[in-house]
């Protein structure tokens, strides 16, 4: 059993390593990665097809399809490495990996828009010109979390775009810090169980 387990285990990690080189490769669109890719696309593609089915991964120009492909192989791993090291899995320790994988997901969007949101305050404290290319693709990235800032708080007609964009920093670090604090204790908590 524990043979079994260590060449499932070694499977998950090398089908990951696969999808991560998959989805890194698609970043760059102007490649003409050949004959390699093909292949790599015929392992990975149907894999990730299951995941471009959820609609709701995908808004606007937002695709979370592939975060979620990883998170789900990542959950399978702590699974397996749990049955390999204790023995047995708990229902604890099934929710920790879930609920830790989840705030994986959300951490790294949180993260990347608080990254974004940084870029953009900069630019504004620099006065940088916001009709730059990389400026507008910043802008376009940030918009959505500063729009849903501006919906659920109100600061009254004196308020600019900058006071949101600072507000929406503020509240994305805040978020991010709080949620991994929470997340670790709960995560802690269920194992326990």
């Amino acid at each position: 059993m524990i043979l079994f387990l260590k060449i499932i285990n070694a499977l998950l990690m090398g089908y990951l390593l696969l999808l991560s080189l998959r989805i890194i490769l698609t970043w760059f669109q102007g490649l003409s990665p050949g004959k390699a890719f093909d292949l790599l696309s015929e392992v990975t593609e149907p894999y990730l097809s299951l995941f471009y089915r959820l609609k709701f991964l995908r808004k606007g120009m937002f695709d979370f399809t592939p975060i979620a492909a990883i998170l789900v192989l990542v959950v399978l791993l702590d699974l397996i490495n749990a049955l390999l090291f204790y023995g047995r899995i708990t229902f604890g320790f099934f929710f920790a990996a879930v609920l830790s994988a989840v705030w994986s997901g959300v951490s790294f969007v949180l993260l990347l828009f608080l990254i974004v949101g940084i870029i953009r305050v900069f630019a504004v404290i620099f006065r940088r010109n916001s009709g730059s290319a990389m400026l507008k693709v910043v802008d376009i990235l940030i918009q959505p979390a500063v729009a849903l800032v501006m919906k659920i708080i109100q600061l009254g007609k004196r308020a600019g775009y900058t006071q949101y964009l600072l507000l929406t920093v503020g509240f994305l670090f805040v978020f991010w810090l709080l949620g991994g604090v929470v997340t670790r204790r709960l995560v802690y908590m269920l194992q326990g169980l």
